[in-house]
């Protein structure tokens, strides 16, 4: 099966707008995210500014890839790039009540920690919409953006929201660094993949 997917264009916004959508479809029932949206008021209304805020530096450097469909989406920071911290607390703390940001920011926190500091790829948001999901779609995705890493010599970290997704990414090399644990904080596992190729 070919595993070659489009990347979006740098400037091409009606297709970044859609890359989005497709990962707030894909998102919609995961508990880590929903620990920070709760409502679905919230969540439609706010999540896809938190994707646009998160990824902005990504989309900017077009490592994002997408099925043609529209299906699935991955999106990716290459070495040497980070989200932007300050953006992102911005939005967060202007979309989130105070108290439910104050009750996680432990957990945010102990995250943060986990992140690798030495150079590797960053797999932050891969998803499928629901409708499409168990056809192997993600793995195809995620095998995508690991041939780029491995072409370059380079480890990839990613922070699975769910045991379920953690033995998907444990199948193709991540191995988990630990478990974020925090009252009020979603289960969140950080894992690791060496370099390889």
């Amino acid at each position: 099966m070919h595993d070659t997917f489009p990347r979006l264009p740098r400037s091409d916004f009606s297709v970044r707008g859609a890359a989005i959508a497709t990962l707030v479809a894909a998102f919609e029932a995961d508990e880590a995210v929903r620990a920070f949206y709760s409502t679905d008021r919230d969540y439609f209304l706010h999540f896809p500014g938190f994707l646009e805020v998160f990824g902005g530096r990504a989309f900017g450097s077009g490592v994002v890839d997408q099925d043609a469909d529209g299906l699935g989406a991955a999106l990716w920071f290459p070495p040497g790039l980070e989200p932007d911290g300050d953006a992102i607390l911005a939005f967060m703390e202007s979309s989130i009540p105070a108290a439910r940001l104050q009750a996680l920011a432990a957990g945010m926190e102990l995250q943060g920690s986990m992140h690798p500091h030495e150079p590797h790829w960053y797999l932050p948001w891969i998803g499928v919409r629901p409708e499409a999901q168990g056809a192997g779609l993600g793995a195809r995705l995620l095998r995508q953006g690991l041939a780029r890493a491995d072409a370059e010599g380079m480890p990839a970290y990613l922070e699975a929201t769910n045991r379920r997704n953690a033995t998907l990414y444990a199948r193709h090399g991540f191995a988990v660094l630990g478990v974020v644990a925090s009252p009020c904080y979603p289960e969140i596992i950080p894992m690791w993949r060496p370099a390889s190729g």
